[in-house]
């Protein structure tokens, strides 16, 4: 199980539609993918997913129910906890109660290949839990200089709160594919320069008039419209998130494998030593 934060240092940028359709993406791939509604108080990935949802985070939270009784599966095959919208319960939710909340998705997530957290845009203590309780974080940014610096910023901030997080950028509204590497060039340098870290490139997305009528239309882009160009350029977001922690489970199973050989070795050469 992989579970990853989708932020934003600012709104506005096109992150929930992203996460959507990601999650479709990756669902296509015969993944279990569960997409979880962070942005607590203000959540719209059902509406994204064009679904009605009879069980929110707000009845959750209010009513003291299961968090699985919040799944709701979606046509496109990832399923899908809704936040609900126009919850006092969630916007008023603090720290210790956002702790047990991830701690919950945490244990249904074990029954996930992927889990994507739509995060609530900025940085702070809504943001905070779900950053530590992840192994990969996506930033979603646009060429703006405004949305540059509070995607910097959240980075900063999101490797003090976990600093094993592996940390992709994806620039959305782009012109071309090369203006988004460009742009993620420059971010790439002033990370490596001042944070020391490592920001890998996860794609850019073009800009397209499809997105927002698909929004309109309540349908994920990507599975209404599969070949246009910014749901192909998302395939690159989520081959990165699919990837994550790959080849440290590759060397995980070697290692054991090699611990096996080795026990199975010593049993093999005492058995032989007592037949002698």
């Amino acid at each position: 199980m992989k579970t990853v934060a989708i932020c934003s240092g600012k709104g506005g940028v096109g992150k929930t539609a992203l996460a959507c359709s990601i999650a479709a993406i990756i669902a296509g791939d015969q993944k279990r993918v569960l997409l979880f509604d962070g942005n607590l108080g203000l959540p719209n990935c059902d509406v994204y997913s064009g679904i009605e949802v009879g069980c929110t985070l707000g009845h959750i939270v209010r009513d003291g129910r299961e968090l699985r009784d919040a799944v709701v599966p979606t046509k496109a095959g990832f399923d899908l906890i809704s936040g609900g919208s126009g919850w006092k319960e969630l916007a008023q939710l603090e720290g210790a109660e956002i702790d047990a909340l991830v701690g919950d998705l945490m244990v249904l997530a074990d029954t996930y290949d992927h889990v994507l957290i739509d995060c609530a845009p900025g940085v702070g203590n809504r943001v905070f839990p779900f950053l530590r309780a992840s192994q990969g974080l996506m930033v979603v940014t646009t060429s703006e200089a405004a949305s540059l610096m509070d995607g910097y910023a959240l980075l900063k901030n999101a490797w003090d709160v976990n600093p094993s997080l592996s940390a992709g950028l994806v620039v959305n509204h782009v012109g071309s594919s090369a203006q988004g590497r460009g742009v993620a060039s420059e971010v790439q340098g002033i990370v490596g320069q001042f944070l020391s870290q490592e920001l890998e490139y996860w794609g850019s997305v073009r800009h397209d008039s499809l997105v927002a009528r698909a929004c309109a239309e309540r349908r994920i882009f990507a599975s209404a419209f599969p070949t246009a160009g910014p749901s192909q350029d998302l395939v690159d977001a989520a081959n990165a998130i699919m990837g994550l922690g790959v080849e440290a489970e590759a060397t995980e199973e070697i290692s054991m494998l090699g611990r096996i050989k080795s026990v199975f070795g010593k049993k093999t050469e005492e058995t032989e030593n007592k037949a002698a």
